[in-house]
Parts: C-alpha cells; sequence; structure tokens
C-alpha cells in the first residue's frame, strides 16, 4: 500500500505498466482529474493526521503473528511509518492521475518482491477507509462531509483495484515464465530421446520384435512434445491481450483445416450462415480456436466406421449480437458426466492425447468475450459449440 516502497528493493519483477486498463479503471469509477483536484483542497484537513495513521497501521499489523515477523526482519520502524505516512500524504496530493496510476502500479509489484499475503494488503486499504471515514467525520461539516467521503472512497477503490492488478499480473508472470522455463527444459531431452530411439530401431533387423518397444518410445516422445507445445500455446494465449477484428469465418476454418491436412476418408461439411459471415476476435485467437477443436473433432470422428465431421453456424439462440459455430463430430460420445473434466489441463480420453487442446481453446474464446461448450449425442456424436460476438 505504499509508494514510498520502492527504494526497499532493487529488483522489481519487470512488467511494463498497463495504462490503458488502468485508465480504463478510473473511467469506470467515475474518477477524473477534477476529483483530484478536490482531493488537494481536502489536504489541509487529512494531513496532519498522517504520523497518527501510519502509527495505528504499524502497531495494527504488529500485532499480528504473521506480519509482525514480516515487519521486524524487514526496515526498521521508523523507515515502515513513514513509508505509510508518505503513502497517506500522497493520497490527497497527487496533482498528476497517471503519476497516481503509476504509483499505485509499482505499490502492487512491491508487495509481490516483498513477498506480503495480498489478504493483509486488503486489510491494510479497509483499515485505511475505516481511518479516513473517521477523520472526514471529525474534520468535516455534515453536507461536505458525504460529497468527501464518497469521492475518498472512489479513490481508494481505485488504489486497491489497480495494486491488485499489479499484483496478480506480477505473480502470474512468474507463473508462466517458470512453466516455459519447464517446458523448454524438458524439450531438449526429449529431442535426443527421440533422436536415439529412431537411430537404435534403424539398426534392427526387419523382424527385431524390439520394434514394437521403439515405436512405443517414439509416441510417447512425441506425445511429450506436443504436450510442451501446447503448454506454450496455452502460456501465449493467457499472456496475449486480444485485439478484436472482423474475422471471416469461412477463411479461418479452411485455414485451419489446410494447417490439420485431415485424412482423406474423413468427410468434412461446411455450412455457414451466408447473412452472418464475420466474428469478432483476435485474429491468432480465432486461429487457435478453431485449430484445436477441429483437431479434436478430427481425431474422434477417425474412430468411426465412417467419420464425418460438420460445421455450421447460425446467429445464437440466446444473444442476437452473437453468432453460433457448431462443430460436430460422428466418433463415439463422451460420459455427459464427464465433459466439463474434458477441459481440464493434462485430462485425456485419448490414448495418445495430451489433455491441452480444449483448455487452450475454452481460454482463447473466454478471453475473447464468448462460451464454449461440449453437448454429447448419445448414438450420434459430439457437438462442440462456440459462441463469439459478432
Amino acid at each position: 500500500m505504499s509508494q514510498g516502497m520502492n527504494t526497499l528493493f532493487e529488483r522489481l519483477p519487470s512488467v511494463p505498466v498497463p495504462m490503458d486498463r488502468l485508465r480504463g479503471f478510473q473511467s469506470q469509477l467515475g474518477i477524473d482529474q477534477e476529483d483530484f483536484v478536490r482531493m488537494d483542497h481536502l489536504s489541509d484537513a487529512f494531513l496532519p493526521e498522517k504520523e497518527r495513521f501510519a502509527q495505528r497501521v504499524f502497531d495494527h499489523f504488529h500485532g499480528i503473528p504473521a506480519t509482525r515477523v514480516v515487519l521486524d526482519h524487514g526496515p526498521s520502524h521508523e523507515r515502515m511509518i513513514r513509508i505509510w505516512s508518505h503513502w497517506y500524504e500522497s493520497f490527497f496530493q497527487n496533482r498528476n492521475q497517471d503519476a497516481f496510476l503509476v504509483a499505485q502500479w509499482r505499490s502492487g509489484l512491491n508487495h509481490v518482491a516483498a513477498g506480503i499475503d495480498h489478504r493483509y494488503i486488503s486489510l491494510g486499504y479497509a483499515m485505511a477507509r475505516k481511518f479516513i471515514h473517521e477523520t472526514a467525520f471529525a474534520k468535516l461539516d455534515p453536507e461536505p462531509c458525504s460529497a468527501a467521503i464518497d469521492l475518498m472512497d472512489r479513490l481508494l477503490d481505485l488504489c486497491l483495484l489497480v495494486e491488485t492488478d499489479a499484483f496478480i499480473t506480477s505473480l502470474t508472470k512468474c507463473d508462466m515464465e517458470i512453466i516455459r522455463g519447464i517446458a523448454h527444459q524438458v524439450r531438449n531431452p526429449l529431442m535426443v530421446i527421440g533422436g536415439n530411439v529412431l537411430r537404435l530401431r534403424k539398426q534392427l533387423p526387419a523382424d527385431d520384435p524390439r520394434h514394437e518397444v521403439y515405436e512405443t518410445m517414439l509416441l510417447e516422445a512425441n506425445r511429450l512434445e506436443r504436450m510442451v507445445r501446447n503448454v506454450n500455446t496455452y502460456n501465449e494465449v493467457f499472456q496475449r491481450e486480444p485485439r478484436p477484428n472482423t474475422c471471416d469465418l469461412d477463411s479461418a476454418i479452411k485455414a485451419a483445416l489446410a494447417e490439420l491436412l485431415p485424412q482423406e476418408r474423413v468427410r468434412i461439411e461446411i455450412r455457414l450462415d451466408p447473412h452472418h459471415p464475420n466474428v469478432l476476435a483476435d485474429p491468432e485467437d480465432l486461429r487457435v480456436i478453431l485449430y484445436h477443436l477441429i483437431q479434436n473433432s478430427l481425431e474422434n470422428a477417425a474412430d468411426a466406421s465412417t467419420p464425418e465431421v460438420r460445421i455450421s453456424s447460425a446467429p445464437s439462440e440466446t444473444n442476437g449480437d452473437f453468432l453460433d459455430l457448431h462443430i460436430f463430430n460422428n466418433g463415439p460420445t463422451p460420459d455427459p458426466d464427464s465433459l466439463e473434466s474434458l477441459f481440464t489441463p493434462f485430462y485425456s480420453t485419448k490414448a495418445l492425447g495430451t489433455g491441452f487442446g480444449l483448455p487452450i481453446a475454452r481460454l482463447a474464446v473466454r478471453k475473447n468475450h464468448g462460451h464454449l461448450t461440449l453437448r454429447s449425442q448419445p448414438e450420434e456424436g459430439t457437438t462442440c459449440l462456440v459462441t463469439l460476438p459478432m
């Protein structure tokens, strides 16, 4: 909760300040530059209380065993008092709204660097709100007091919202970097293993029974390599900010099919609504969505005696501003009770599946303000229903 903590930690997570998103939070709370001017006018009444505020915060957290450990092994008590006092002072004296947003964002990064439980951060803001209310009731007349409290509550909401966004973004970035690093380290040994197995298999006589063993090893190595690739795709979709654009659905579907190169024995039928040819989505996300969903349907259909995949679209039955895309396959139908499990990473009903195709697709659909479900039709097949904005 402190701007002044910038000097306490030399190394902060390398996360750029997302100014557009932060300004969006500010706008949604109805805060403008005039509100910062009003806060500056309130400073005469509130600033004399900054030392009392800082001491109250320190005493409260020093009374909690979990946070006492942090305070006793961090900067001096006097330093922490100055930090909280500075935060309180800057809350009332911010004449530049962008600087205010940047300060709150850096505050969140500092809390990650310090390893502070975010529940205590929220508690700190709750204490600040209570203290500021008490001060307002004690120092302001009733009529201006109500308007001042409303303004200060909105600014405190903005502080917590921006700080929390920075906290989550930073932690997520750290987690994603760890996962990406693990995936990279796994890929290299897999390539070595696969190459050596191929070399050994070439040295065997044609009728050697070890061919089957080596083939199984190669299949599993390829499965792990696909899983590593899918983990990286999941991370990329998770971290990428969608840039919605008008996308021609027919072209996107044909591009996905060209990338997948389906077997000739799989019959593919495409029937799209000619009156609604476009969806609003990030083009790369749409490519990922269609690739994984069509791939899933082709793999399932391949187990049928006469494999078939049907892709169709129509205006959404529930919202006229959205388009429903149906991707049907006539392969074996999953147990209706296990449909949601199919969206769990690493869960797969296929022997060589990675369990990532559907989770990747759902994540990309949700980031583009859509919805993705599976519908099991016993003795007929399975329909994947994607709903995206038109």
